[in-house]
C-alpha cells in the first residue's frame, strides 16, 4: 500500500488545472461543457466555446464572415448571446480591421 498514495502526487499541480481537464481531456471537456450548456447565464459561454472551436477549423477564405458572425453574436451589447463578462481586450478588433 505504500506505493499507490504518495506516487500521483508529483503531477497533481498539472492534473489539476483547469486545460488539463476541460479542455485537453475529451470526457472532462465534454462534461464541463453539458455543464455550461445547463447553468443558467453560461449557456452563451458554452455556445461560444463551440463556435470558436468551429472557427479554428473554418478555411481561410471563411474565417472574415464567421469572426464577423462570432462578434455580432457573442461580443456586441444587445447581440443574441451577448457574453458581457469578456473583458474590452477579449472582444477588440484585430489591428488593422474594421468594424462592420
Amino acid at each position: 500500500g505504500q506505493n499507490g498514495g504518495a506516487r500521483g502526487g508529483g503531477h497533481l499541480g498539472e492534473d489539476a488545472s483547469f486545460r488539463w481537464q476541460c479542455v485537453e481531456q475529451p470526457i472532462g471537456k465534454l462534461l464541463f461543457q453539458r455543464f455550461l450548456e445547463g447553468a443558467p447565464g453560461l449557456a452563451a459561454a458554452g455556445a461560444l466555446w463551440a463556435e470558436l472551436e468551429a472557427y479554428e477549423r473554418c478555411e481561410e477564405v471563411e474565417r472574415g464572415g464567421a469572426a464577423a458572425a462570432l462578434r455580432g453574436r457573442f461580443f456586441t451589447p444587445g447581440g443574441a448571446e451577448h457574453c458581457s463578462f469578456l473583458s474590452a481586450a477579449a472582444t477588440a478588433l484585430p489591428a488593422g480591421e474594421s468594424p462592420p
